[in-house]
């Protein structure tokens, strides 16, 4: 299995501890050379091994505990075991170089079977020069034991448990990285999501705004060409009205890249605003709008009053479109829990079922739902139709 990027065990961080551990337990084993009196005559061989030791360590020990190649480490390894013949030569002092050879074994190395071969290899050299040295009888037997059989069972237990240690953190670094990918891909998802939902709602709110001011200047401007012939001065009225209209849609743009914030709140409370768009109506459709309004929350956050007032310029815009409609009623109720606009036309209606919702009223709905409000529609074929949102008071966009 691949280790995971970034992920580097404990003995790699302090590769410094390795070397002196390597270099102090080498240094003793020196010194015990050294003041051997027992054999003068071999301690310039068994210092030289030493040496050597120090040196084969730096040569390829080294780079063996930092890339673990098991191959790399069993010629380590090869090595160690032909220079500590020089040592063992003189004195079984050399045994104290396993307190830097077992956890060199398993950090070096991580096949079980090189493991095994290695040990083999270093425990089996230290019972054959202790053979040597004492000779075939039983307190020979018992310092095989000694020096032998108690040290590698001693080193297996422990570079078992450590191997376990070993292989769980890199099972759990593994996991880490997974969830650590899995957290980045639902970032990413998360903000595609984000991404599509204000791409949704800045398509919404250019609906709601733009695209049925610029068509108000595209009726206005059909009717002033159908009066082109015969009355100036409706014309002039009507060019009037049209340039009224692009200033106003031209608010709403500077609006909608400036905060998306309704002008028409800018500076003025709803119950302003809609009076101001049932003016705006009236005026371009001749269709008179008169809005009542109820009610007075302690607070009211400003989204709430965006969402009402959208709702009440799209419900407008429909029944310009669709309606037919002599009179229109705009009434908004408030209190500390919730606000509602209703918008009510005597036009010919429908019914809503059979009718499927325009991106207006589906805009509509969303927006409602999105600040945990209600979107309905009272219609039927001749009995006018009436567009009710309601959105509870305290919720912020």
């Amino acid at each position: 299995m691949t280790e995971p990027a970034g992920a580097v065990d404990f003995w790699q961080r302090y590769l410094a501890g390795w070397h002196i551990l390597a270099g102090a337990t080498i240094l003793m084993v020196a010194v015990f050379v050294a003041i051997d009196d027992s054999t003068p005559f071999g301690r310039g061989i068994a210092m030289t091994s030493l040496a050597l030791l120090l040196g084969w360590y730096a040569l390829t020990g080294i780079p063996a505990l930092r890339h673990e190649d098991d191959r790399l480490a069993f010629g380590y390894f090869v090595g160690v075991t032909v220079l500590l013949n020089g040592v063992f030569l003189v004195t079984m002092a050399g045994s104290f170089l396993l307190f830097m050879l077992n956890p060199q074994i398993f950090a070096m190395v991580r096949s079980w079977r090189v493991r095994f071969g290695v040990m083999a290899l270093l425990y089996g050299e230290i019972g054959a020069w202790t053979l040597f040295h004492i000779g075939l009888n039983t307190h020979a037997l018992s310092m095989v034991g000694l020096w032998v059989l108690i040290p590698m069972l001693f080193a297996l237990l422990i570079g078992t448990y450590i191997t376990g240690i070993i292989k769980q953190s890199r099972g759990r670094a593994e996991l880490i990285d997974e969830l650590r990918r899995t957290q980045a891909e639902l970032a990413a998802e998360r903000h595609e999501a984000g991404v599509r939902a204000e791409r949704e709602r800045l398509a919404i709110e250019i609906h709601d705004t733009l695209a049925q001011g610029f068509t108000s200047i595209l009726m206005l401007a059909q009717a002033a060409r159908v009066a082109l012939d015969r009355d100036r001065e409706t014309v002039e009225s009507q060019l009037d009205l049209v340039e009224r209209a692009a200033r106003e849609n031209l608010a709403e743009a500077r609006a909608l890249v400036a905060a998306l914030v309704p002008p028409d709140l800018a500076d003025r409370s709803l119950v302003e605003a809609l009076v101001r768009l049932a003016d705006r109506h009236t005026r371009d459709t001749g269709v008179p709008v008169d809005v009542a309004a109820s009610g007075q929350p302690a607070s009211s956050a400003p989204g709430t009053d965006a969402v009402l007032l959208r709702a009440a310029q799209e419900a407008l815009a429909n029944v310009r479109r669709h309606a037919g409609a002599s009179t229109v009623h705009i009434a908004l109720s408030r209190d500390d829990t919730s606000s509602t606009v209703a918008v009510t036309d005597n036009g010919q209606g429908f019914d809503p079922a059979a009718v499927d919702a325009g991106y207006g009223l589906r805009g509509m709905h969303n927006r409602a739902v999105a600040f945990g409000g209600t979107c309905t529609i009272e219609s039927a074929p001749g009995a006018g139709t009436t567009v009710r949102v309601s959105l509870p008071e305290g919720r912020a966009m």
